[in-house]
């Protein structure tokens, strides 16, 4: 997994609390439904992992890209080509489209790798 540092205000750059902090505590910057972070990536199919491993990997993964302001969550889920099937894709798929939904957010397939989807966070 990707960690990322503690967001901070874009515009005095202490650190925030996105969830929790409407606006920055300092300066009174809108800090509430800001982006402050790129794209968190997580691989959850490359380390021999079980469909539970995978699956709480990804709810973490989902966890720390709304707490600390991500755009969006890549997860590299695999497209089976070493076994000619995917082990963790499908339920990786189902789960992230259910998520995408609780969250306000939008699942797409990410165009430069089959092996990932994008959980694009609203």
């Amino acid at each position: 997994m990707n960690h990322s540092q503690t967001p901070t205000c874009p515009n005095c750059e202490i650190p925030v609390q996105p969830l929790r902090d409407r606006e920055c505590p300092k300066c009174g910057e809108p800090i509430r439904g800001r982006t402050l972070q790129g794209l968190l990536e997580v691989d959850v199919a490359h380390a021999s992992e079980s469909w539970e491993e995978a699956r709480e990997k990804i709810m973490r993964a989902l966890d720390q890209g709304l707490q600390n302001g991500h755009r969006g969550v890549k997860i590299i889920h695999g497209y089976g080509a070493s076994t000619g099937r995917s082990v963790i894709r499908e339920q990786a798929v189902r789960l992230m489209k259910s998520l995408a939904l609780r969250h306000g957010g939008k699942l797409v397939q990410d165009r430069n790798n089959p092996g990932a989807h994008i959980l694009w966070l609203g």
